[in-house]
């Protein structure tokens, strides 16, 4: 039987993660589920959404903490956990956050192997995104299995001279695929998530869903993102925006002074992650600065303007998914209304995955082990 111990903190590890954990429980192996609680305000609904419980919650984040004491935090808990935490032939993390690189970090330190779920994604550019491409490249190095998601991540992988890579694709796809066949047939006012207000505000207008909340926007980058979304609804009457706000203190103080009061535009808080999917699907546009919304997109069939200067999901780029502009206002509303206007331009597959990564993974974990036996 294999054991792993899966350590999420953030909403986007939790919907990467839940197939992996059900994956495994159904193939009858032992599962842990750690959570850090990085995100705490925003995964009670993704937990309920998933059927998890966690079995260890470590309770790390305090209002706008830095990622040092962040980091300090984690490993002190891990360390007041240890001896449940060293019964695991794995330590499964995911993608790059600081939970995972902490957790793998502490994973290597006490000799527990490293399953890197999400591996190999690359900008070179440690400053773009910031923190999380300095995690995911430190978490290459001392990891002892990586699941790519694509054969460009693998690629970059073997580039770096790492072994033990498997191109699984990518297991937000297959959470994607879950949510999508329970709500296939539901009209966006049978979602309990959504509320009322959101449904009468969008009508039969335009709809453009935005995210944003990357740390390397903080400041200029955000205003630029506001006057953008401004300019946008300023040039077609018939355009709404709906932009659940994250809980960043740094993100909601500006948004709310500069895009709170606008007829064209409704914040509210973060949606649970069924809501958030039918509103997707409801979307013309999504701008985002988000790396899972840049691969659940193609599946939705949705344009994705991603306001970032660099991304490391290069594939739904050149696929004609996403298109790179940055936090400049002029190209916000540019390339926003060029997807409103056209729609997709592309007929290829979603280059992210194809909603069986996670029984790959497993397969590949249990063999894994049952070598290591003989």
């Amino acid at each position: 039987m294999l054991r792993l111990t899966v350590i999420m903190g953030t909403r986007p590890e939790i919907i990467k993660m839940a197939p992996i954990i059900h994956a495994a429980r159904k193939a009858k192996h032992d599962v842990q589920v750690v959570l850090t609680g990085q995100h705490k305000e925003m995964v009670g609904p993704l937990l309920k959404a998933f059927d998890l419980s966690p079995d260890l919650e470590l309770a790390v984040m305090v209002h706008n903490q830095g990622l040092a004491p962040l980091s300090e935090k984690i490993l002190a808990r891990f360390n007041e956990n240890k001896k449940a935490l060293m019964e695991s032939d794995f330590m499964v993390v995911q993608g790059d956050t600081t939970s995972a690189f902490i957790a793998a970090y502490w994973g290597f330190c006490n000799r527990i192997s490293v399953a890197h779920i999400e591996a190999g994604l690359r900008t070179y550019d440690l400053t773009s995104p910031y923190p999380e491409e300095g995690n995911r490249q430190l978490i290459a190095r001392i990891a002892a299995v990586h699941f790519a998601p694509t054969s460009q991540a693998a690629e970059a992988l073997h580039h770096e001279k790492v072994e033990n890579i498997h191109n699984v694709g990518n297991t937000s796809i297959d959470a994607l695929h879950f949510v999508l066949d329970k709500i296939k047939f539901c009209p966006l006012s049978d979602i309990l998530e959504i509320e009322p207000k959101i449904i009468a505000f969008i009508g039969s207008n335009k709809l453009v869903v935005v995210t944003a909340h990357r740390r390397e926007s903080f400041g200029d980058g955000f205003e630029g993102i506001c006057e953008g979304i401004l300019n946008l609804v300023g040039s077609r009457r018939n355009i709404r925006v709906v932009y659940p706000v994250h809980p960043n203190p740094n993100v909601r103080e500006l948004v709310w002074n500069r895009l709170g009061l606008h007829p064209q535009i409704l914040l509210c808080e973060p949606l649970g992650y069924v809501g958030f999917v039918a509103l997707l699907r409801r979307a013309d546009v999504i701008l985002t600065d988000s790396g899972g919304i840049q691969e659940e997109g193609p599946t939705l069939r949705k344009p994705i303007v991603v306001m970032r200067e660099k991304t490391e999901r290069p594939e739904g780029v050149a696929a004609g998914f996403s298109i790179l502009v940055g936090t400049d206002p002029k190209q916000i509303v540019r390339e926003t209304l060029n997807g409103m206007d056209h729609g997709l331009k592309t007929h290829a597959a979603n280059p992210y995955g194809d909603g069986f990564s996670a029984t790959r993974i497993i397969e590949i974990l249990a063999k894994r082990v049952l070598a290591d036996q003989k």
